[in-house]
């Protein structure tokens, strides 16, 4: 995946740490441009679907100046497990039609945060802070966690720190299957390598640069037996003729990928999108399945398909996975009480749905 940068950009702040030291030693005849801060890259007036093309091939080394521990962003009225977020990049290499980031993110570049100095200081500062509380940490919000790791070597840094640490679990979720660096860092049962999962229709039609299915599948199988712990988040679930067959099939090569004991969680979320994405979807990717479907703008301000299709779909994967992958836990990630009722046939508040997930990756007394 590092193959497809073509550009380097680097804040002047952000040249002597060791991490950038390490980019640049891998990227050797790529073309470097100091630059004095991001603010420099102001992309206001600017036709967003053009720079955002650009903006894959070029990568920004950057410093995180404020935190990098952050509450997943949540949305009112609807049921969120209290994930939390380490923002450790913005953007991937990847190029997904559906990518909620191409209507939030306003730099022009793939952005790495190289001051991990900062963010291991961090990690130790809130744990203290809390010793007996349970966080669900994840790097994969803003970003994809193993399509530049090699370059990076977050991952290497961040596994030990995880080690025997009760109270806090890693969530490495990524479309990429490269994970082999990481391996002998296990057996860790505080890191949880996670794969976002779609038909194989959806992902040479949708997810441009991302791995195929069967990769992500072997990725995972690799991952549980170095003694990680895994989980998929069929997120989004995409409508199309003949899904059914399609996610049928997906499910079952994952229950025959991976088995159901080392499954942490599988989270399900339907497609959707805030308006303006929509129509930058249309003018870059013209020739999406997806862009032009029949969707509703729901209370929360997204384009959502309508409430009796998003039942069906869930209800539906929901038997599937329970089939395939009897022993995981399966839950709707940003759902409303309603829909979670009449697909699941129970309501869970987000403080219930927290004590689940926590329950998954605690450590057995």
């Amino acid at each position: 995946m590092e193959n497809r940068i073509r550009r380097i950009l680097i804040e002047q702040e952000a040249r002597d740490y060791p991490m950038t030291r390490r980019i640049l030693a891998r990227l050797k005849g790529v073309p470097v441009e100091v630059i004095q801060d991001r603010e420099a890259l102001n992309t206001s007036g600017r036709d967003r679907a053009a720079w955002l093309s650009d903006a894959k091939t070029t990568l920004l080394l950057a410093v995180q100046k404020g935190p990098f521990w952050r509450s997943c962003p949540g949305t009112r009225d609807y049921i969120c497990c209290g994930y939390q977020v380490l923002q450790v990049g913005l953007n991937c290499p990847m190029d997904c039609t559906y990518c909620v980031l191409q209507g939030y993110i306003n730099v022009p570049a793939i952005t790495v945060f190289v001051n991990v100095e900062d963010l291991l200081e961090e990690l130790e500062a809130r744990w203290a802070e809390n010793p007996a509380l349970v966080w669900r940490l994840g790097t994969g919000e803003f970003g994809d966690s193993l399509a530049l790791d090699g370059l990076m070597g977050l991952n290497k840094l961040l596994i030990p720190r995880f080690a025997g640490r009760g109270q806090a679990i890693l969530e490495i979720k990524s479309k990429w299957p490269q994970l082999f660096h990481l391996l002998s860092l296990g057996p860790n049962r505080q890191v949880i390598f996670a794969w976002s999962l779609n038909p194989p229709e959806i992902i040479s039609g949708e997810e441009q640069f991302a791995a195929s299915l069967e990769s992500r599948l072997k990725a995972a199988s690799q991952a549980v037996g170095a003694g990680f712990r895994v989980a998929f988040h069929f997120d989004p679930l995409i409508y199309f003729p003949g899904w059914e067959e399609a996610y049928q099939r997906t499910v079952g090569r994952l229950g025959a990928a991976v088995s159901s004991q080392a499954i942490a969680w599988i989270s399900l979320g339907g497609l959707r999108l805030l308006p303006p994405l929509r129509q930058l979807m249309l003018q870059r990717f013209p020739r999406s399945r997806i862009a032009a479907q029949e969707m509703v703008l729901a209370p929360d301000g997204k384009l959502r398909y309508f409430k009796s299709l998003r039942v069906e779909m869930y209800a539906r994967m929901r038997e599937w996975l329970t089939q395939a992958t009897p022993e995981a836990l399966v839950y709707l990630c940003m759902e409303s009480p309603r829909v979670w009722q009449e697909a699941f046939g129970f309501t869970p508040d987000g403080q219930s749905l927290a004590r689940l997930l926590d329950g998954r990756v605690l450590p057995r007394r």
